[in-house]
């Protein structure tokens, strides 16, 4: 056998006793065998993840905006600061209900947004 700070000449053939071929190993995917010759059985594919709540989306979408700002819900003091905010919108929107700025309708369309945001530190 030659050493292996001995060149290689590819006419010399494939390793091994002469005359003979070098085993071939295949790559390729196989299924599982049992001795009979059947499938082996495979586990069940685990069952996807549960859908999100409109809740958690927001949630998401929210800590998304907030993360953009290097900013985090989790954070106590950053979600105690959003709590107020929101419950700034709301004073000021309540005022317009009162002015007529806008009717009972809107009103009560754009206070469920708002409370839906009010737990999204919460749903993280």
């Amino acid at each position: 056998m030659p050493s292996s700070a001995e060149p290689v000449h590819p006419t010399d053939g494939p390793p091994g006793p002469p005359g003979t071929h070098g085993t071939v190993i295949r790559f390729d995917r196989r299924t599982a065998r049992s001795g009979r010759g059947r499938r082996t059985p495979q586990p069940a594919p685990s069952e996807p993840a549960a859908a999100l709540t409109p809740q958690e989306e927001l949630a998401i979408t929210l800590e998304g905006v907030f993360q953009h700002h290097q900013r985090t819900l989790s954070d106590e003091a950053t979600a105690d600061a959003y709590r107020i905010t929101l419950d700034t919108v709301l004073l000021m929107l309540e005022g317009s209900r009162a002015e007529h700025l806008v009717g009972e309708e809107e009103y009560r369309h754009l206070a469920g947004m708002i409370h839906g945001m009010q737990g999204a530190p919460e749903a993280l």
